[in-house]
């Protein structure tokens, strides 16, 4: 009897137990969706309790929420040894009813991380899939979402027409389910969908002002209706922005500032830095078109500062130096034309192939038009002034001049360049040496030789630590005797030999790994034993005629050809 009892009453600890721990996994979980509120690190702090979970989908969600909270935050690199995991607890998870809703939000939340990592046609597939399990499982709400995000996608790949269908069904399907959300969560999630489409709407008229002109005026409804529905001081202040940018697009530039410095304002309030730079750069733009240089050297230079002070470049913060460049160019201020256009380059260089291809084609557009104006403008001046024409001949025959004297100094350096390259890929670089290179009748001195090459094989030359004592320690001999000893049989001092096997070390390393061309100056000195990345470099150019970029560069040109 009292048995019985004893089990019963473990029975009931035990279901209680189990039943208080499963709506702790699922607090937990839930805590993930509002980490925007709670902040990222709080709803890490979460994400991990549920990891307590002896259930699949548990953890499964555990882990795919982690890597999404790790890629935002910029640790993508630890987030994505999460990967094997979730594929993992996704194979053992059945694909029935009581999984539908932790399966649609494990692929939802995937799909965020494949945009978050600039993947959208991965995103996309993750959003069918866990759209596919929100209707099995008749959750309106999440189908309404996931369909939303379906709709960003497809804006990010430019299917433009099919994210305004997609959209305008989100709307629809919102209106149809309204009782679902409470007034103001349904005011927010509406709004932000109808701010969306307006932008879709904007977009598609960018694209053929002439023939979508249809759009240019809903996009303006839209957002004009924005300003009288929302309260969301963020989404308002990105309505501006857009309201903005299709001003400009139709050449409103007074209204395109006015609807700029309402979204600055606002920006400024809420502290969001990236999107207060990036209307810094829309301002900066919208003056230059409407002729108000001072005004665009004013915002470039500002967010410049800004940006340089935090060590952040992007594409608005690049093309904001060549409009600099421009400006000065119209205002005869030749040294800050050239500062600005070489680091514009610079900032150009440091770019991926693929974004290398758009700099190039946008600044091929602008740089063409104004190019022309320019031109034209000096013509029609040295009609009519007959010393600027004398200037212009000194000016034209000075550029000649400089221009023949560069095109000599180009030919003499590419012949050091495939000199140097055909050496390296020969390995006949001057200083290498082998015992066979000398004959030694002194035993000392042929000793001191072996030992010393066999120094060179172990590579000891690469320490910083490597100088005449450290070698005359290592080859049982002093200073002095070694020092005549290399002068006798290589004809150079000790430092000049040391300095040719790193510099030949160095040569032969950057030829073969690609990885190492990425390397500062500094960095590739301290490979080969240098503490300055100065004195490198000044022996490289001295040991080679080059200097180390000019080699880097000539081996990347050689591997693309």
């Amino acid at each position: 009897m009292w048995r019985k009892i004893t089990i019963s009453l473990f029975l009931i600890v035990f279901i209680s137990a189990f039943s208080q721990n499963k709506k702790d996994i699922e607090f937990y979980k839930q805590q993930f969706f509002v980490y925007q509120k709670i902040g990222t690190d709080s709803a890490l702090m979460y994400v991990d309790k549920v990891l307590s979970s002896k259930n699949d989908a548990d953890l499964a969600f555990a882990f795919t929420a982690k890597r999404y909270l790790l890629t935002i935050t910029g640790k993508e690199n630890d987030a994505e040894l999460y990967l094997p995991k979730i594929n993992n607890y996704l194979k053992k998870i059945p694909e029935q009813e009581d999984n539908y809703t932790n399966l649609s939000h494990i692929y939802n939340i995937m799909g965020n991380t494949d945009m978050a990592n600039q993947h959208p046609d991965e995103a996309l597939k993750k959003f069918v899939k866990a759209d596919y399990f929100a209707q099995k499982n008749n959750d309106i709400k999440q189908h309404i979402k996931i369909k939303g995000n379906i709709a960003f996608v497809k804006l990010n790949i430019k299917q433009t027409d099919d994210a305004i269908t997609e959209t305008r069904e989100v709307l629809k399907l919102l209106k149809e389910n309204r009782r679902l959300y409470d007034q103001e969560n349904y005011e927010i999630i509406y709004n932000t969908v109808f701010s969306n489409l307006g932008h879709l709407y904007s977009d598609k008229y960018i694209s053929d002002p002439e023939k979508n002109k249809s759009y240019g005026d809903s996009a303006l409804n839209n957002f004009n209706h924005l300003l009288y529905s929302s309260k969301d001081k963020k989404l308002l202040a990105g309505t501006y922005l857009k309201l903005g940018t299709l001003n400009n697009k139709k050449k409103n530039y007074t209204k395109a500032s006015g609807y700029y410095l309402k979204s600055l304002d606002m920006y400024n309030l809420l502290q969001l830095k990236d999107e207060t730079l990036n209307i810094k750069y829309n301002l900066g733009v919208n003056f230059y078109e409407s002729d108000d240089y001072a005004q665009a050297k004013q915002n470039f230079l500002q967010m410049s500062h800004t940006m340089e002070k935090d060590s952040m470049t992007n594409t608005d913060y690049i093309f904001a130096q060549d409009y600099l460049a421009k400006i000065y160019l119209k205002e005869g201020k030749t040294d800050s034309v050239e500062f600005y256009n070489k680091k514009f380059i610079e900032l150009y260089k440091k770019n991926s192939e693929i974004e290398k291809k758009n700099i190039a084609d946008i600044y091929r557009e602008i740089n063409s038009k104004n190019l022309n104006d320019e031109i034209s403008k000096s013509s029609s001046l040295l009609r009519n002034r007959l010393f600027l024409i004398i200037a212009l001949i000194i000016l034209i025959g000075c550029i000649s001049g400089y221009l023949f004297f560069q095109i000599r100094k180009k030919k003499k350096l590419e012949k050091n360049l495939d000199d140097l390259l055909l050496q390296v890929k020969n390995n006949s670089l001057t200083g290498s040496q082998n015992k066979n290179s000398f004959t030694i009748s002194n035993e000392k001195e042929a000793e001191i030789m072996e030992k010393l090459l066999e120094l060179e094989e172990k590579k000891l030359y690469l320490k910083q630590e490597y100088n005449q004592a450290f070698a005359a320690k290592k080859l049982n001999t002093n200073t002095t005797y070694l020092s005549q000893t290399i002068n006798k049989y290589m004809k150079k001092s000790f430092s000049e030999y040391t300095n040719e096997l790193r510099i030949n070390y160095i040569l032969k390393e950057l030829s073969e790994d690609k990885k190492l061309r990425n390397y500062t100056t500094q960095a590739l000195a301290g490979i080969v034993g240098y503490k300055s990345g100065i004195s490198f470099a000044r022996t490289f150019k001295e040991k080679t005629g080059v200097t180390p970029f000019q080699y880097i560069e000539k081996l990347n040109a050689e591997n693309l050809s």
